[in-house]
């Protein structure tokens, strides 16, 4: 039998340390992806046939993706669960992260989301995409401010020890 999600995050607290906190998403996500990958469709001429069906389609896929989606902040890493077909379970290390950003675009902002690109060390250059990409979490901000604070945190203990490995 497999682990409930409550028996899993107590597992993973394990080996990436203490939970501090927990993203939420907003349901909004949902009518968000219908219109925006409608919008995609209508552009690309030839998807214009495939609109009817990925209406229906999203009605379903839609709560699924929002079921699985998760990230929480750890004492050591940035954990991020997503996917309903081909899923996807990263843990960053909060020493490899090099920038946070919020982004929003029209339609975003019409349904009040916002999103939080995570992009660590070695993810660079001109086709290098974001470690991790959350659309739609409930006060991406206040997230981001909380991924900051413990990186900040790790920073000072860092330094510390290294005044302290000079001082002996």
């Amino acid at each position: 039998m497999g682990l409930g999600r409550q028996e899993r995050s107590l597992q993973g607290a394990v080996a990436t340390g203490d939970v501090i906190a927990e993203a939420e998403f907003d349901r909004k996500i949902t009518s968000w992806a219908r219109l925006a990958i409608a919008g995609i469709l209508f552009i690309t001429v030839v998807g214009i046939l495939l609109i009817p069906f990925w209406w229906v389609f999203s009605f379903w896929y839609g709560p699924q993706y929002l079921r699985r989606v998760s990230a929480r902040l750890t004492t050591n890493a940035l954990e991020i669960r997503m996917g309903v077909f081909f899923r996807k379970e990263s843990t960053i290390p909060l020493n490899r992260i090099t920038d946070l950003k919020l982004h929003d675009g029209p339609v975003m902002r019409y349904y009040g989301l916002r999103g939080l690109k995570v992009e660590t060390a070695g993810m660079a250059g001109q086709y290098a995409s974001s470690e991790g990409n959350l659309i739609g979490g409930i006060d991406a901000q206040g997230f981001r401010d909380a991924v900051l604070v413990e990186i900040r945190d790790i920073l000072a203990r860092i330094e510390t020890r290294l005044a302290r490995e000079e001082n002996n």
